[in-house]
């Protein structure tokens, strides 16, 4: 006896991971992609692949879309909203939290149970312990859709807001774009001399996990706004120290492209008298008026 309907929209390697993981773990999955043939797979496994989107929603009570942008969400879905009326649909598809906020808006209007999610994780991640899935919009959905969702991974509720899931995953992506940057740069200096990529790897992955707790003493700081005079290392420091960083990779033949914005936030903070506030304190410059 399955534990319910679910109809996955999508089957690009996320939505397969998806939809995988619901069939095994005793859902009934319909499975609809634009390009059938990718069904295939799935219906060999033991789901049932939908003729057309109209079909799969239909079929589940649960619809969970798995689609490729904002613009696909809406090209897709606009056409049957009057299908998805009664059903809870769950959107997981990549979007900023604007674009999250206007589908729960469009939903609203049709009468659609909406929750708008991000998902944490990357395809083969989907179901194991390190997966990590964020919802935000309609309380009552997120609640009925709850047992399957925690079968992909831990499942987070954000709040009524749909764009807050969207949001957090923006924001911890970005700091995860920006340590990775951070590493190829490392590796760039590194290789000047022959040292190879797996070596510098493993002396950032050490010295990242001694620093990174420094980020729990940071926060406070940015919260209380108290920069000045700088209870830790201050703009006067920092700048030459980032200075001595960049003349060191050009020095080597590498670009300094990701820390020359830092470096220009700290020379502002310089300029209008604040060497002696924390460095931490260019956040306050990233706010965009």
């Amino acid at each position: 006896m399955s534990k319910g309907t679910v109809s996955i929209l999508g089957l690009g390697a996320m939505g397969s991971a998806v939809a995988a993981r619901l069939r095994e773990t005793g859902y009934a999955t319909t499975v609809w992609n634009r390009t059938a043939a990718k069904t295939e797979p799935h219906v060999q496994a033991g789901a049932q692949a939908a003729a057309t989107i109209t079909e799969a929603i239909e079929a589940g009570d649960i619809v969970i879309a798995v689609l490729l942008d904002h613009a696909s969400i809406h090209q897709n879905l606009e056409p049957v909203a009057a299908e998805l009326k009664g059903k809870v649909l769950v959107n997981v598809t990549t979007t900023t939290p604007n674009e999250s906020r206007a589908t729960a808006a469009w939903a609203a209007e049709h009468g659609i149970t909406y929750l708008d999610g991000a998902i944490m994780a990357v395809p083969g991640m989907i179901g194991q312990p390190g997966a990590r899935l964020l919802y935000s919009g309609d309380e009552n959905a997120f609640g009925i859709a709850r047992p399957a969702l925690e079968t992909l991974g831990t499942a987070e509720y954000e709040g009524a807001d749909a764009g807050l899931a969207s949001l957090k995953d923006m924001a911890l992506l970005a700091s995860m774009y920006q340590m990775f940057g951070g590493f190829l740069h490392a590796v760039a200096m590194m290789r000047t001399v022959g040292v190879p990529a797996a070596d510098t790897a493993n002396e950032v992955t050490g010295w990242l996990a001694a620093i990174l707790p420094a980020m729990q003493g940071y926060a406070p700081l940015v919260d209380s706004g108290a920069y000045d005079p700088a209870p830790g290392q201050d703009v006067a420091f920092t700048r030459p120290a980032l200075a001595s960083i960049i003349a060191a990779s050009r020095e080597q033949g590498v670009g300094a492209d990701f820390l020359e914005p830092l470096k220009k936030r700290l020379d502002e903070l310089a300029a209008t008298g604040r060497d002696t506030a924390d460095w931490v304190s260019v956040i306050e410059q990233l706010t965009i008026r």
